[in-house]
């Protein structure tokens, strides 16, 4: 406990002495620098006064290139929106709001996973930049800080300002197209066709079995037939342990987000965790989180579902 408020003191140390902005050399600066280094040397060799007043108009360049360049970007102001959904290994779209709330900016690079180049911000008007970014794994991440770089008036340096921001994303699994299996109902026990109707028929997915293609619609595409339990009360998938993990979450993904997409309740049930019946948006997004932070699969616990829904299992 008494090395904590030391271990504070010294990130906030840290944070102080950090250089304000983040510097490095161009190409044409290594030029620049190496140029003015042999005429320095030369100069002070020689003591030749037209040589010191050559000194004295680069180093007045290299001033007004510092200067141009940190009101390029001093009054930058950046906010990043990562998407509402984000499956893994599939790209989502990450949208970024920059204004300069004082003047003009050129030139400019977002760097965030990617490169963003900006090619101008008018004062005080706000620009939407984009950015596709893919993550391979589901689960939690932490979007770390945004830097944005310039290379303005001359090019020959890379002055860069960086905003501290942690944005939390959760990452789904993908989805993998799969058929539900003969649904049970709310006790459990039994469930062969009888208790299945037709609900809907979508868009054809790779995985459907050739069973369910409606070929009388070609016309329209390759669409299937999508079978849900006739109790009415919505449906309930419930998860086993067995098989790859990944795979069955990708299947879960899949079969909710068709269950949301026809307007149906519905809800899981894995582990001792159920997430009761629902088909609003907020709903859709807490079970596919859920699903995306499952780190282990045992029997489910819970057995007892609303009276007349239908249950999957997989």
């Amino acid at each position: 406990m008494s090395s904590r408020p030391w271990l504070r003191k010294s990130r906030s140390l840290t944070e102080l002495l950090r250089p304000p902005r983040g510097f490095a050399l161009t190409k044409a600066g290594k030029v620049f620098f190496g140029f003015l280094t042999a005429v320095i040397l030369v100069a002070m060799l020689t003591g030749n006064n037209l040589l010191f007043l050559i000194i004295a108009f680069l180093l007045s360049f290299m001033i007004v290139s510092g200067i141009e360049s940190e009101m390029n970007i001093r009054h930058l102001d950046v906010n990043r929106f990562p998407p509402p959904e984000i499956y893994a290994g599939m790209p989502g779209e990450i949208l970024y709001s920059i204004r300069n709330t004082r003047q003009d900016s050129v030139r400019l690079i977002l760097h965030d996973g990617g490169r963003i180049a900006i090619a101008g911000l008018a004062r005080g008007v706000r620009e939407i930049f984009r950015q596709e970014r893919t993550f391979p794994r589901r689960g939690r991440y932490l979007l770390g800080n945004v830097t944005i770089f310039t290379t303005y008036p001359y090019g020959l340096f890379r002055k860069s300002i960086t905003f501290h921001k942690e944005d939390p994303v959760i990452v789904f699994p993908a989805p993998i197209a799969c058929q539900p299996g003969l649904s049970n109902g709310d006790s459990g026990e039994g469930g062969g066709n009888g208790s299945e109707s037709i609900s809907h028929v979508r868009a054809y997915a790779p995985g459907d079995a050739l069973a369910s293609i409606v070929w009388k619609k070609q016309h329209l595409g390759f669409v299937s037939r999508v079978v849900q339990g006739c109790g009415g009360s919505g449906s309930v998938l419930v998860l086993h342990p067995g098989g790859d993990l990944e795979h069955k979450l990708g299947q879960a993904v899949f079969l909710v987000l068709n269950w949301w997409k026809s307007g149906m309740s519905f809800g899981i049930s894995f582990n001792s965790h159920f997430s009761g019946l629902g088909a609003s948006v907020s709903h859709k997004t807490a079970v596919l989180s859920a699903l995306a932070l499952l780190d282990h699969l045992g029997e489910p616990e819970i057995r007892n579902f609303p009276k007349g829904c239908h249950v999957v299992h997989l």
